[in-house]
């Protein structure tokens, strides 16, 4: 009897264990199973995936050095230094009509080139809008009574007479000079024939001193005038008539011929 229910209990106990060791020990995982899915054959291909560029490293860009200023003055200097004549720079100067936007610093350096004031003038015109330098008209119609007719002597040297006193006119186009000693020294000519005005001035330190007023003309002529006292320096009327001159008509050459004496 007792020997049954020992192996019962034996039994039993053996039954227990196993239960509590099925209960603590996990069941195996499942083998994973894999399945394979065929590409649809109506979907379009993946594009591939575009290659990782890497940063490029910023690079300054040097600005360009700004130009030098245009100084179109340079070209009339090359043209002196050149012995071009000033009648023709004059004409360059009024036929291209650029702007030369003169500094003072230009001005002195052009006329150490010995460039004339009338040059300058010109230049300081040039390029500029008609009613900038248009200023009061003058009409073309003056005298200038009591200038004396400059002649040339025996002996080649120019001068004048208190005989030779006349009257220098202006009417529209035409200039005469009126002499009542000598009818025969009258004379009259179109404007249009006048290759260049000039005046004759004595050198001096500071400022040469303009002491004849002066026309020439294309087909060679010369006519001289000065103020019955410029002997002693008087020249009123030679700047009279230069300034009217160069206002009633600009587009003539003006120059200055420097000499030593008269």
């Amino acid at each position: 009897m007792k020997t049954k229910v020992m192996a019962l209990l034996l039994t039993m106990g053996f039954a227990v264990s196993a239960c509590q060791t099925s209960r603590q020990s996990p069941p195996p995982p499942a083998t994973p199973v894999a399945v394979t899915i065929p590409p649809d054959p109506s979907a379009a291909p993946a594009a591939p995936l575009a290659a990782a560029v890497p940063d490029q490293p910023v690079v300054a860009t040097a600005s360009a050095p700004p130009a030098d200023p245009a100084r179109p003055h340079q070209d009339i200097l090359r043209l002196k230094q050149a012995g071009l004549s000033d009648e023709f720079i004059l004409n360059k100067v009024r036929t291209d009509n650029v702007n030369y936007q003169l500094t003072t610093a230009d001005i002195i350096e052009l006329r150490g080139a010995g460039l004339s004031e009338t040059i300058l003038e010109a230049m300081l015109r040039s390029g500029q809008p008609a009613a900038a330098t248009a200023g009061a008209p003058v009409a073309r119609k003056g005298e200038f009574a009591g200038l004396a007719r400059v002649r040339k002597g025996f002996l080649g040297i120019f001068g004048t007479s208190t005989k030779d006193v006349g009257r220098l006119v202006v009417d529209g186009d035409n200039v005469s000079w009126f002499q009542a000693s000598d009818p025969d020294e009258n004379f009259a000519l179109y404007v249009k024939n006048v290759k260049e005005i000039f005046n004759t001035c004595v050198l001096r330190p500071n400022q040469n001193l303009c002491l004849e007023f002066g026309i020439v003309t294309y087909t060679g002529e010369e006519y001289r005038f000065r103020d019955p006292g410029w002997k002693n320096g008087t020249h009123r009327l030679v700047d009279e008539a230069t300034e009217y001159f160069r206002q009633a008509f600009p587009n003539l050459f003006f120059s200055q011929r420097a000499v030593s004496e008269l």
